[in-house]
């Protein structure tokens, strides 16, 4: 590893299908000294606004974490592109091709698996090399690190659509484009709103005992046991607007509990599920960073990587 450079500033971006995060960061990914929003609107806008806000700030070295699905393969001929997204005008769009205007080291990832990675370095969770993040806001989306690496094979891990087992007393038919009760369809920030009878914007002031957030926990208690049973991480972060209600934690941790039904004997489900199923450090704040953190810990890699590297002789 290239020595540390507490001068050094590195650019991240956190794509996200409603704002563009852009943050700069001294030295270290924790250490954020600016931070940009931009709304999400077409790609040539909104990724133009990103690129020349960070022109300015003369950085080093950018991470881009990117809502997806993405290309994330740096052999693919389309790595670096968001792929089958939903969202309209965004299918099939170069991310990354944008920002190497910036002639600098580049890094990319989908936001979830740079969530992790930024997790697994700088989360404060101790001598791990594996941890799950789960975001739940627009969409939901898991990232997976093991072995100090994000997972990736097929493609990325999606485990936002796998399917659970329907709440008894919840009818909410699910949004989900393509699968409709996922986990993502039930539980996102439109099927709090649907089932509430407000918009989006107005799920901030729902009560945390409208009978929706019971729901929301049971599904995302399913899928952290799913978690457990087939990735085995050290650690479950929980992320995203609709999870910022920490009241739901418990509620997620005794669902984990009841599923597992004490087949897995670890301390750390039996009697420290509450260590192990955890709201981020970086969120502690006024912003949400985990995020922003892990877009700033894949510009770090990046640049260290391309410092490795050896010098063409003249």
């Amino acid at each position: 590893m290239a020595k540390p450079n507490s001068e050094v500033l590195l650019g991240g971006v956190e794509a996200g299908g409603t704002s563009f995060v852009v943050t700069v960061a001294k030295g270290s990914p924790t250490n954020i000294i600016d931070r940009h929003r931009i709304q999400t609107t077409t790609p040539q806008e909104t990724l133009g606004k990103a690129v020349a806000w960070l022109k300015s700030k003369k950085v080093a070295a950018v991470g881009v974490a990117s809502f997806g699905p993405v290309d994330a393969d740096p052999k693919s001929k389309t790595y670096g592109y968001i792929t089958s997204t939903p969202k309209p005008n965004w299918p099939n769009t170069d991310v990354l091709g944008q920002f190497k205007t910036l002639g600098v080291p580049l890094g990319f990832n989908t936001d979830v698996q740079a969530a992790a990675i930024g997790e697994l370095k700088h989360g404060q969770h101790g001598n791990i090399t594996s941890c799950c993040y789960i975001t739940v806001g627009t969409g939901v989306g898991v990232g997976v690190v093991t072995d100090k690496h994000a997972v990736y094979g097929l493609t990325h891990p999606e485990g936002g659509h796998i399917r659970v087992a329907r709440h008894p007393k919840d009818t909410y038919k699910g949004n989900c484009p393509y699968h409709g009760d996922c986990v993502e369809g039930l539980t996102n920030a439109r099927a709090v709103a649907d089932r509430a009878g407000v918009t989006p914007a107005q799920t901030k002031d729902l009560p945390i005992d409208n009978e929706v957030f019971d729901f929301v926990a049971y599904y995302i208690g399913q899928l952290c046991a799913n978690l457990v049973l087939i990735v085995s991480p050290e650690v479950i972060v929980l992320g995203g607007g609709v999870l910022q209600r920490r009241a739901m934690f418990p509620k997620i941790r005794k669902h984990v509990q009841n599923l597992l039904n004490g087949y897995v004997q670890m301390k750390k489900i039996t009697h420290d599920i509450d260590k192990y199923i955890v709201s981020s450090v970086a969120d502690h704040g006024p912003d949400n960073n985990a995020g922003s953190v892990g877009a700033l810990e894949l510009a770090r890699i990046a640049l260290d990587e391309a410092q490795k590297k050896p010098r063409a002789r003249l």
